[in-house]
């Protein structure tokens, strides 16, 4: 009987000193600022893609994270004719994406929306160059909201990898809970 009530005694003791101890998940979480900073030198590096000996290129860069809202920049050059560029600002809150269910291609990270859901805003605006060196507006700027963005980047597939991994702890970080103090 003495050796179950010490067996019980020291078991209730091991829990309690078990669940006083901060978990490893915890202590090692990247904050979203990290994340962020992640996510801005990736695409430092990698944000830009040419095709043609510079007849296209892609850049794109994320502006910021505050409060799990993202708002990125797409800039499309097009020098194939009449040169235009193409600015495409992006925004989307992070905790409304789906993690598991973006798309890995060999230049793009597909980021979807949860629920197949219209969470991602973006405007358009364009404007060309005429051979006389005068810039036009191509038209007004268009507005949309689509169900995924197409995050478009050099095609190193170590930096998407990274891409994908920061996004998604992003997205995780962004959907968790906060604790309410009293």
């Amino acid at each position: 009987m003495y050796r179950n009530l010490l067996l019980v005694f020291v078991l209730l003791c091991l829990s309690a000193l078990a669940l006083a101890q901060p978990s490893f998940e915890a202590i090692s979480r990247p904050s979203l600022e990290r994340l962020t900073a992640t996510i801005q030198a990736e695409l430092q590096s990698h944000g830009e893609r040419v095709l043609g000996h510079g007849a296209y290129r892609w850049s794109t860069r994320l502006g910021k994270i505050e409060n799990c809202h993202a708002e990125f920049t797409v800039r499309v050059d097009n020098n194939v004719g009449e040169a235009s560029i193409r600015t495409e600002t992006v925004e989307f809150s992070m905790g409304a994406l789906e993690p598991y269910a973006m798309d890995l291609q060999k230049g793009w990270l597909e980021l979807p929306c949860a629920n197949k859901e219209k969470c991602i805003f973006s405007t358009s605006t364009c404007a060309s160059k005429s051979k006389d060196g005068i810039v036009i507006d191509c038209g007004t700027a268009s507005h949309k909201r689509v169900d995924s963005f197409r995050l478009e980047y050099d095609g190193d597939a170590a930096s998407a990898s990274r891409l994908q991994r920061a996004f998604r702890q992003a997205i995780d970080l962004c959907r968790e809970p906060k604790a309410v103090i009293f």
